[in-house]
C-alpha cells in the first residue's frame, strides 16, 4: 500500500482498486472515485482478479462489492488485507449484524450501503485509507493479523470514548492514543483497555450516583 499523504499532511489522490461484478455498478463507482481527482488502478471482476491486481498495482485502497462471483467479498478483502496490506470499503445492498461482524473480521475498513452516492464513497475512502495505516502500525506490534485486528476493535471503543469526551476527530484520537502509548510505555492494547476500563468505572459511578435535577425558579 503506497503512503498518500505529501509534505505537510497534504492528502494526494489515492490509487482505487474497484471489485465489482456488475457492469452498470463499476461504471458509476469509477466515474465518482475520477470526478474526485483520484485514479482507479484497475477493475477486476471476481476477488482472484483482484488479488492479481493488487500484487501488480499501487492500490492505496480497493471497493469490494460483498457478493463476486466465485470467492466472495467477505473473502476478497481478508485476502487483501492479509496478503496485500489494502484497505477494504465493502459494498453491500444490506447490514445486518451477521454481515457487519463477518466484514469487521475479515479486515474491512468500512461499509457501503447501495446504491452508492458520492457523498458517501469519498469520506469513506478516507476513512479507510486512514484506518488502512493504523492497521498497518498495529500489525508492526502484533504477532499476527488476526491479533491486529482485535487489538483495532479495542482501539475503535477508546477511540470513540476519546472522541466523545475530549470532542476530537478520529485521526486525533488516533493520536492522543498513540502519544499515551509513548507517554506511558505500553502497547496500543493497554492504552486502549486502560481507557475502556476508566469509562467503565466512571459510568458506573454516575449510574451510582446520577446527577440531582434543580428545581427551576
Amino acid at each position: 500500500m503506497r503512503s498518500d499523504h505529501g509534505e505537510g499532511g497534504l492528502t494526494v489522490p489515492f490509487g482505487v482498486l474497484v471489485v465489482e461484478d456488475e457492469p452498470v455498478v463499476a461504471v458509476g463507482v469509477v466515474a465518482m472515485i475520477q470526478e474526485a481527482g483520484h485514479e482507479v488502478v484497475g477493475v477486476a471482476r471476481t476477488g482472484e482478479e483482484a488479488l492479481e491486481l493488487a500484487a501488480e498495482k499501487r492500490v492505496s485502497v480497493a471497493v469490494v462489492d460483498v457478493k463476486l462471483p466465485g470467492m466472495d467479498g467477505i473473502e476478497t478483502t481478508r485476502q487483501l488485507v492479509e496478503r496485500c496490506n489494502t484497505p477494504v470499503v465493502i459494498l453491500t445492498a444490506y447490514a445486518d449484524p451477521e454481515f457487519v461482524d463477518g466484514a469487521a473480521a475479515a479486515g474491512a475498513s468500512t461499509y457501503l450501503l447501495k446504491p452508492v452516492a458520492k457523498e458517501t464513497l469519498l469520506p469513506n475512502l478516507e476513512l479507510a485509507v486512514a484506518r488502512g495505516n493504523e492497521l498497518s502500525e498495529l500489525r508492526r506490534e502484533a504477532q499476527d493479523l488476526k491479533t491486529a485486528l482485535e487489538v483495532r476493535k479495542l482501539s475503535e471503543r477508546a477511540k470513540h470514548i476519546l472522541m466523545e469526551r475530549l470532542s476530537l476527530s478520529e485521526g486525533d484520537a488516533f493520536a492522543h492514543l498513540k502519544q499515551k502509548c509513548r507517554n506511558q510505555n505500553k502497547t496500543l492494547r493497554q492504552a486502549s483497555e486502560e481507557i475502556l476500563a476508566a469509562d467503565e468505572a466512571f459510568m458506573a459511578e454516575v449510574d451510582k450516583d446520577p446527577p440531582k435535577k434543580t428545581r427551576a425558579e
